[in-house]
């Protein structure tokens, strides 16, 4: 074993942590902490390492952690309090309300239909992985389904799915009932935010289940679902632009 002077050992440690630096950005420091949370090293609760001993673990720079932290305290998972510090957020283990198509079809006195139009696995957009934070090259389940109200169309969904947290979930079982109803009856989800819009049809799905031409304006229901910390699945569902969208609280 050859033995290298001191100051080439020293130069080359130096070249390497400074490598290590720069490959470190806030997305995998991101991914990291995920990691930690989602594997129980750090619990609901509990603070975790100050940005400067992460950054000091990391070898990177303090605003490259701080980043992080701050994307993901904005989605709900970290909590941070100046003078404090930075803890895991702690969330009621109580199931969340979701939103039947079923039950709102129903409820007009028209009779509900269901139709899957896509099962597959395949990496999320960039941007889906992003609002689950998650990595472009996880897998995910993709499913589309239609949804009609007395024959006619009422809407359409896209849902990508974390097949990490939801095991035996099927093609099979997703033949017979919606992806939300499954989900309600096998995954507590706590957590979730929603956003509502106006937007284009402009995929082929679109226009095709609720029988518009490309470029109809519809209106956009998209929501993200979670256990704790874990992302369960995001879902855009598409509506005719005279939908009316009511809820009761």
């Amino acid at each position: 074993m050859i033995e290298l002077p001191s100051h080439m050992a020293q130069a080359l440690s130096a070249e390497l942590q400074e490598r290590k630096r720069r490959n470190m950005t806030w997305q995998t420091v991101q991914e990291e902490v995920l990691s930690r949370i989602h594997n129980g090293e750090w619990a609901e609760g509990q603070l975790i390492p100050t940005e400067a001993e992460l950054a000091s673990e990391f070898g990177c720079a303090r605003a490259t952690v701080n980043r992080a932290l701050q994307a993901l305290a904005q989605s709900g998972v970290l909590e941070r309090r100046r003078k404090v510090g930075t803890r895991v957020a702690q969330h009621p283990r109580v199931q969340m309300v979701r939103f039947l198509l079923r039950r709102e079809i129903e409820a007009t006195g028209k009779a509900y239909g269901y139709s899957l139009l896509l099962y597959e696995e395949c990496p999320p957009p960039p941007d889906t992985a992003q609002a689950m934070l998650l990595r472009t090259d996880d897998r995910l389940l993709r499913v589309r389904a239609s949804f009609t109200a007395d024959g006619a169309p009422y809407c359409c969904e896209e849902r990508w799915i974390n097949h990490f947290a939801t095991p035996g979930l099927t093609r099979e079982a997703l033949s017979r009932i919606s992806p939300c109803e499954w989900l309600l009856g096998h995954v507590p989800i706590n957590r979730g935010s929603m956003a509502i819009g106006a937007a284009l049809a402009n995929e082929r799905f679109v226009t095709d289940a609720l029988q518009l031409q490309p470029g109809d304006p519809v209106l956009l229901v998209e929501r993200l679902d979670w256990l704790n910390n874990m992302p369960i699945s995001l879902t855009r569902r598409y509506f005719p632009q005279h939908h009316r969208f009511a809820a009761t609280i």
